[in-house]
């Protein structure tokens, strides 16, 4: 799927808080902090043929990386302030301690309610192929919740043939894609797979 920049600059700014105010070494305000490469142990699903449909496993691994807000390779904050103008609020393009807390201000969301806290927008998943140093790889929010020891993140909200949830107590995920068969397609193809995975999730350090 191809995203020109503006609809990356109506996703980025559209919970904009419009607040400029900035402290002078930026920490970020998530529960969270780690980032986590997952790996798939198994696939399967769906082959889509002229004649039907064939169930089978799959070769080779789904990977994921997921990235915390406050972990993101300042490349791509950067690309993101450029595309935003955000200099236009005198914010200076090397002064990544305020570009990352507006970052944050604008993207997370994050609700507390007793021992529980939702965030969305802490997180961000790519696949190996996107590049983390562009503002592409920002495009998959996550959301996340926490409750004492118990906690889940959840990806691909916004994408309707996707799912992602990693339970970080067992760091175990599970992903699925519905495939394309639905889709219009060429004459000779018949859709993308449908794809289950199952895996395990590791902390990852940059």
């Amino acid at each position: 799927m191809r995203f020109n920049k503006t609809t990356i600059a109506i996703f980025l700014t559209l919970t904009c808080t419009c607040s400029t105010s900035a402290i002078a070494e930026y920490k970020t305000n998530s529960v969270f902090s780690d980032d986590y490469k997952c790996v798939s142990e198994e696939n399967g699903g769906f082959n889509h043929g002229a004649s039907g449909h064939s169930l089978t496993l799959f070769k080779g691994q789904e990977e994921f990386f997921l990235t915390h807000i406050s972990n993101i390779p300042y490349e791509a904050l950067v690309d993101w302030n450029q595309l935003l103008e955000i200099k236009l609020l005198n914010i200076k393009a090397n002064d990544e301690s305020k570009i990352r807390e507006i970052f944050e201000e604008r993207l997370m969301r994050q609700e507390t309610l007793n021992i529980i806290t939702t965030e969305k927008s802490s997180y961000f998943i790519r696949q190996p192929e996107d590049d983390p140093k562009k503002v592409l790889s920002l495009i998959n929010g996550c959301s996340s919740f926490k409750a004492g020891q118990e906690a889940v993140i959840t990806c691909y909200e916004s994408d309707g043939s996707k799912t992602f949830k990693l339970d970080i107590e067992t760091m175990r995920f599970t992903y699925s894609y519905a495939g394309s068969w639905h889709s219009k397609r060429k004459k000779g193809y018949y859709g993308d797979s449908s794809v289950f995975a199952f895996g395990t999730c590791k902390k990852y350090f940059h």
